[in-house]
């Protein structure tokens, strides 16, 4: 099991910007060249490199090697503002080095495919400007900022809040439980209250009257660009002009089609203390095959354990509202891997408020008491760092307003630096575990035995030892992405009868054994025997191999012959 020691280093508790991000990868790719390399899979549209770790023991040939071994794909940052991602995925990555030079062998085992900064463009402008934004600065869907208020840091603050402007229609009052806080006016008409209209702190562009939000400029939305389900912009915000328009979802797709050793994803975003599953762009009812009720569900239920969180599933089956254009939902309907979407964060939940088992309220506005309790956390917990004081400004279009609000980006969208670890640390645990569900081929069993007139029959036992069947899923036989297990035997001494391979299908894992209510208990198929005619004392080798499970081998020494 993990220690959070390992998560001590101090880059792990802050937010880096992508200079300091690729140097840390480049510093331990130079000490630690056993455990890490580092790749360029693409450039951003502004021309920065797209930088991936893999993490794997180089020094060993188990499996075939690294880029042979079952492995798992982690990324981080589809969206720009959700920086907790990149650091759970940099602390991911450090914990199993610190563990592997420890002496830990689940780097011999298992491969990982690390992507911390999907978006490095858009998170550069998060990172060192007030503004936010959903993956990228490039104007979308409208090429050209819309007229009406756009938000700006116009008190110069270093933050982007809200503004208050008083007006006897206005939809907003101060709370009674504290001053700071705004609530609706609903169907409140005391003329002694002060009413408001409530904001984002903007800037005008153009004109707009009555004074108007103008779209947001930048909503390019590059988890919404997968090509799986992909739907235009009218049907899907964010998707932008055609299915891998971003360079930089492009290049996680040519990675993970031409690394078929991939069995699992694993993709970071920040709000809500829970995982989203599958399906996401269709009902479940439309997977008749049982994948998503078998052994996903019992991986789902691992991820409550480890974290706390629950999983949700992405399609909300009673809205019928589909996220379409998803990299986990691409990887799964196309390639047959399961995925999950971790919600690292929940400002709400730190502050006591629980709303995961609830789906009818969990994205519900939260009243009057529930944001006083939030407020309270902050001036308890941040020393009162996540809200500004409402203050008056002179708005060159509005006139008189007040600032004022929660700073958003270190609350709501992510924790203070400080709070990582220990949120890191729960999400590493259950990836790890993931790792070790993948399948993993053992040659168990070899014999040699003659059956006269100098011919031997060699007869080998194959079995997948671990959880996940070595397809992965059926999806990934339906679709074609899964190689059947292939032994063959070859030989340095001796004379095959026949053909030296056998493809003996796919192995069940040992979640496949588990019988439904009315059945009885029945082994998992996990095990395959062959066997070869041999003219001659057979010396040589044995292998059995898949594209999911890599390569194993057992040496086979020619027998002594009795005179």
């Amino acid at each position: 099991m993990m220690s959070a020691n390992y998560l001590d280093r101090p880059e792990l508790a802050t937010y880096l910007r992508y200079d300091e991000l690729a140097a840390l990868l480049r510093q331990w790719e130079r000490d630690f060249p056993r455990w890490i390399s580092v790749s360029i899979i693409g450039q951003s549209a502004e021309g920065r490199d797209l930088l991936l770790a893999t993490v794997g023991d180089r020094d060993s040939g188990r499996y075939g090697g690294v880029d042979r071994r079952p492995a798992i794909w982690v990324d981080a940052n589809h969206h720009a503002g959700e920086v907790i991602g990149s650091a759970v995925a940099l602390g991911t990555i450090w914990s199993l080095i610190k563990r592997a030079e420890g002496g830990d062998d689940l780097l011999a085992e298992t491969t990982w495919y690390v992507q911390p900064r999907i978006a490095p463009d858009g998170v550069e402008v998060y990172l060192s400007t007030p503004y936010r934004l959903r993956s990228a600065a490039i104007d979308y869907p409208a090429g050209d900022p819309q007229p009406g208020l756009h938000l700006a840091d116009i008190d110069g603050d270093g933050e982007i809040v809200q503004m208050r402007v008083q007006d006897d229609c206005g939809d907003w009052r101060v709370s009674d439980l504290d001053p700071r806080l705004m609530v609706r006016r609903l169907d409140s008409d005391d003329p002694d209250i002060v009413y408001y209209r409530l904001y984002p702190e903007s800037t005008m562009v153009g004109t707009s009257s009555p004074a108007k939000v103008a779209t947001a400029r930048w909503g390019l939305d590059f988890n919404r660009s997968y090509p799986h389900n992909w739907q235009p912009d009218y049907r899907q915000s964010g998707a932008g002009p055609y299915p891998l328009y971003p360079p930089e979802t492009r290049a996680n797709v040519d990675w993970i089609v031409s690394h078929p050793n991939i069995g699992l994803i694993v993709s970071y975003h920040t709000f809500g203390g829970f995982a989203f599953r599958l399906p996401s762009s269709a009902p479940a009812s439309s997977y008749r095959h049982g994948d998503l009720s078998g052994d996903y569900a019992v991986l789902c239920c691992r991820f409550t354990e480890f974290t706390g969180g629950p999983t949700i599933q992405s399609y909300d089956e009673e809205t019928a509202t589909a996220r379409y254009g998803s990299l986990m939902d691409w990887a799964y309907n196309q390639h047959g891997l399961y995925g999950w979407v971790p919600e690292l964060w929940d400002v709400w939940l730190a502050a006591g408020i629980d709303r995961r088992d609830d789906a009818e309220q969990f994205h519900a506005s939260h009243g009057e008491e529930e944001q006083a309790a939030l407020l309270a956390w902050n001036d308890a917990e941040l020393d009162g760092a996540g809200f500004v004081e409402w203050h008056p400004f002179d708005h060159p279009a509005l006139g008189k307003v007040e600032i004022g609000g929660w700073t958003y980006k270190y609350t709501h969208q992510n924790p203070p630096g400080v709070f990582v670890p220990r949120i890191a640390e729960s999400h590493i645990q259950w990836t790890d575990h993931l790792a070790t569900t993948l399948p993993r081929l053992d040659i168990s069993d070899v014999v040699v035995e003659p059956i006269g007139d100098s011919f031997w029959r060699v007869s080998v036992e194959v079995t997948n030892r671990s959880f996940l069947p070595t397809n992965i899923s059926q999806q990934a036989i339906d679709v074609r992405r899964a190689d059947p297990v292939t032994v063959e035997l070859r030989l340095d001494e001796g004379v095959l009868v026949d053909s030296p391979r056998r493809i003996v299908g796919h192995l069940a894992g040992r979640g496949a054994g588990a019988p439904r209510p009315w059945e009885e208990p029945r082994p998992a198929a996990n095990v395959a025997r062959v066997s070869w005619i041999v003219r001659g004392a057979p010396a040589g080798r044995v292998m059995a191999w898949s594209n999911k499970t890599g390569t194993v081998e057992e040496k086979i020494d020619a027998p002594e012959q009795s005179v």
